[in-house]
């Protein structure tokens, strides 16, 4: 049953196991294997010249060359390999050449040996001294094979069987009867390891490639909980724990939600939701490098119906100018973002959002225990949602009201941000803002107990 398995997944998957065979007979080829079989046709060729040379057989010098062709295939291979690259993609009909050429050249040896041969007797010997050697001849030609379907090495070695068999004949026809039983069992011994090899060959390939797709789909997968850099800082070694900073730092918090998100009644609020988040981290990658590692801003953490960023930490701010100054941008590029996905979603009254800006310190953090996911913690978040949250004030929701309805504005988005900020915007954007003094109207901001104004800026 695995063994069925193993060929099924090398058919569906033939190309890649047609390079894993290729890739196998050119390592067979320039390592020890090919070596080790050239070297022994050296020997073998030196050892039947000295045989035949003490023997007074006039052939002997010949037998210097018989197994030229491998041997030069054998060694010019990782040669031309080297020098021309489109060489290693023939490695398997390179491996099939040095396969047929020594059948040739075992053939050869033998005509050379029974030449000179003329008494019945002598024959006899040497017929009963080569038997063995027919068989183990036949044996290693037809034992590896690097096709992709063993139906394909069947027939080769076949053919292999009926060309030894052929030219066997054509040297000595009664040398060929006396071994026809050598024969069979060099076939067969050699049709039963070429199963088991090409069986080995087949189930690595199919374990290696499970492995690397596994190893595949658990990267794709990891890459949906980590940024890019912290995969390659992984993949090099570091612990998860050193991907992103944990020091302390200072950076805007951006707190984004949904106004009256809980009257929204529709069947696709969820995906609504999804979508702007999407969106927003969309916006959040813009400029995303490493080294330094910077992008428009962070994405923290997604809330139900509110999204929450961190701009200046852990990621330095693409834009080299005021940090407040990109605050102010990406939260415009957001609303804009926002008011794209509430139209494709169509609702049939107005969906409007909210956004509350705090600059103050922060510090990364990875969980101690359990799954160690990254987060942030410090003034700034906590700052950030109670400026969100003042909008909610009556006395503070009044002031925004008319001053929307100046504007013309009976649903309109909201921008509050901390004062610190304003102070370092540009005159531009200084100029979208209204201020409220919470001192005249009695009010405090929670954690910011401290502040005497808040700005904010409607919009559509």
């Amino acid at each position: 049953m695995n063994s069925d398995k193993y060929s099924a997944y090398c058919r569906e998957h033939v190309k890649e196991f047609r390079d894993e065979l290729r890739d196998e007979a050119s390592r067979a080829l320039t390592s020890w294997p090919g070596k080790s079989g050239g070297v022994l046709f050296i020997i073998s060729s030196l050892l039947t010249y000295l045989n035949l040379s003490a023997s007074g057989n006039p052939y002997a010098f010949n037998t210097l060359f018989t197994y030229a062709a491998p041997i030069l295939l054998i060694f010019l291979f990782p040669v031309s390999s080297l020098l021309f690259s489109a060489v290693d993609k023939h490695s398997r009909t390179v491996m099939d050449l040095v396969c047929l050429t020594t059948i040739f050249g075992f053939c050869l040896t033998l005509k050379y040996v029974f030449e000179p041969q003329d008494s019945l007797a002598t024959q006899s010997e040497l017929f009963l001294a080569l038997s063995g050697q027919l068989n183990f001849s036949l044996l290693m030609v037809t034992a590896f094979s690097y096709h992709t379907s063993y139906r394909v090495t069947f027939v080769r070695n076949v053919l292999f069987t009926i060309v030894f068999t052929t030219l066997v004949y054509l040297v000595n026809e009664q040398y060929l009867a006396t071994n026809l039983v050598q024969l069979a069992q060099g076939f067969l011994a050699g049709s039963i390891f070429s199963w088991l090899f090409f069986s080995r060959i087949q189930t690595r390939f199919y374990y290696k490639s499970i492995d690397a797709d596994t190893r595949q789909h658990l990267y794709n997968q990891l890459s949906k909980l980590v940024y890019p850099h912290q995969l390659e800082m992984i993949k090099s070694g570091d612990q998860l724990e050193d991907t992103m900073p944990v020091e302390k730092g200072r950076a805007i918090i951006n707190v984004f939600d949904v106004q009256n998100s809980s009257e929204i009644k529709h069947e696709r609020t969820k995906s609504f939701f999804l979508d702007v988040f999407r969106a927003f981290s969309q916006i959040c990658m813009m400029g995303y490098q490493h080294n330094p590692l910077k992008s428009r801003a962070f994405r923290l953490k997604e809330t139900g119906d509110g999204f929450i960023s961190s701009i200046g930490y852990p990621f330095l701010a693409d834009d080299p100018n005021s940090l407040a100054d990109h605050a102010i941008s990406t939260a415009l590029i957001m609303f804009k973002a926002f008011n794209e996905e509430v139209r494709r979603f169509g609702y049939a009254t107005p969906i409007k959002g909210a956004m509350g800006l705090a600059f103050n310190s922060v510090q990364g953090t990875f969980q101690s225990s359990g799954i160690k996911s990254y987060d942030l913690f410090g003034e700034a978040l906590i700052q950030a949602y109670r400026y969100e949250e003042i909008r909610k004030h009556p006395s503070i929701a009044k002031i925004i009201n008319d001053a929307a309805a100046l504007k013309g504005l009976q649903h309109f988005n909201i921008l509050i941000i901390q004062e610190v900020i304003y102070n370092s915007l540009k005159a531009e954007y200084k100029a979208l803002f209204k201020a409220i003094d919470l001192q005249k109207g009695g009010f405090t901001i929670r954690q910011d107990i401290t502040a005497q104004c808040v700005y904010f800026h409607v919009l559509e």
